[in-house]
């Protein structure tokens, strides 16, 4: 799912939530700019993201989140941790069904 997105040495610019939505703004080491859409939001936890320079995003089965009702949330439903290049700690961790990755044009 990650094939075109590479989220090594890029940097978290803005988090925006709705309900069941959460949108990540991010450039990644290139400068290019990405808009990060994931649906069925079920949690999400920042810890001082915006700005965080970001090695890597896991994709995990488990939910990494404390306080999640496992029993409410059905099978299709992962925890995306984004690394923080730094201290290799999770800066963003959302759990959620699913994520889509649009680069933005150069021109707009």
């Amino acid at each position: 799912m990650m094939n075109s997105f590479s989220a090594a040495d890029g940097t978290i610019q803005k988090i925006t939530s709705t309900p069941g939505v959460l949108v990540v703004n991010f450039t990644d080491w290139k400068e290019q700019s990405w808009t990060i859409i994931f649906e069925n939001l079920i949690a999400f936890q920042s810890i001082g993201a915006e700005g965080e320079e970001i090695s890597e995003i896991i994709e995990s089965e488990k939910i990494l989140l404390k306080n999640i009702n496992i029993e409410d949330i059905d099978g299709t439903i992962k925890s995306y941790s984004f690394i923080s290049a730094w201290s290799s700690n999770p800066a963003l961790i959302i759990v959620a069904k699913g994520y889509e990755a649009k680069k933005h044009n150069q021109n707009s």
